[in-house]
């Protein structure tokens, strides 16, 4: 996913638990912030990623536990200048884009206010077949293993619309 934002020439910023050396997780140039606390909450999380981005006035946060969207998707919102994320049926996902507006409560809030109650995103449809598609268990990591090559394909970076 880093990879696939950077080649979209965005700054990319990948928040963790702990200081990943590029030999065990590639970042492609992206910045490795600390969260020494990700217990604390999701919000928490953000607000360590958007401060190392430097505050920006929008930023995508995609979750690494939801790989499922497309390049095509990331272009969508990318050229959105209002809280936005795609949608799948009637279900709202991820990645999202935060707003000015957005990105401000986030910084206000504590780290464990949902960022769903800080934001409410204008939705889009979207045709990823994996748009739904979120890692908790061992289940999950086999499926996300069955689907990778149609995944992975669907990150390359296309410049048509």
């Amino acid at each position: 996913m880093a990879q696939m934002m950077v080649d979209h020439g965005l700054r990319v910023c990948v928040v963790s638990s702990k200081r990943w050396s590029e030999n065990e997780v590639p970042l492609y140039g992206a910045i490795n912030c600390i969260n020494p606390n990700p217990d604390n909450g999701r919000t928490g999380s953000i607000k360590r990623g958007l401060f190392a981005l430097g505050w920006p006035k929008r930023a995508i946060v995609a979750p690494v536990d939801r790989p499922g969207f497309s390049s095509r998707t990331l272009r969508r919102l990318i050229g959105s200048e209002v809280c936005t994320c795609p949608s799948n049926g009637d279900r709202g996902g991820h990645p999202i884009l935060l707003d000015d507006a957005a990105i401000d409560a986030v910084r206000h809030a504590l780290p464990d206010t949902p960022l769903r109650s800080l934001c409410t995103p204008m939705r889009f449809e979207v045709e990823d077949p994996h748009a739904s598609l979120n890692i908790d268990t061992e289940a999950d990591v086999q499926l996300l293993k069955s689907k990778w090559s149609e995944i992975e394909s669907s990150w390359k970076v296309d410049s048509s619309p």
